[in-house]
């Protein structure tokens, strides 16, 4: 998996909240998503909640980018028990599951 600054200013970052700034394809989501994803693989029974405008908008953005970062790396394949198509939901054979929720 290829990480960016971005990426690495989230993960090693030991603020209790983190904002990311930029425009629109910036790479905010997608750096965000791996952190997301690594932190899914580190840590036991987690839930971790991906929270958007609505489903339709978490399938354009969020959704898109975590299958397009879990396709693309083996490593992480080894670490995802199973991913439900129909909920969204992504669950590590650590326990932890990692699933996307409209903001309303």
């Amino acid at each position: 998996m290829t990480s960016t600054i971005l990426f690495k200013q989230n993960y090693h970052s030991t603020a209790q909240t983190v904002v990311n700034q930029g425009g629109t394809s910036s790479g905010k989501t997608y750096a965000i998503e791996q952190v997301l994803f690594c932190l899914a693989c580190e840590n036991h029974k987690q839930v971790i909640t991906v929270v958007g405008q609505d489903i339709p908008n978490i399938k354009a953005g969020a959704l898109r980018d975590a299958l397009n970062i879990y396709n693309s790396s083996d490593q992480l394949k080894t670490m995802v028990k199973n991913f439900n198509k129909t909920d969204r939901i992504f669950e590590f054979h650590n326990g932890t599951a990692k699933h996307p929720r409209p903001n309303h």
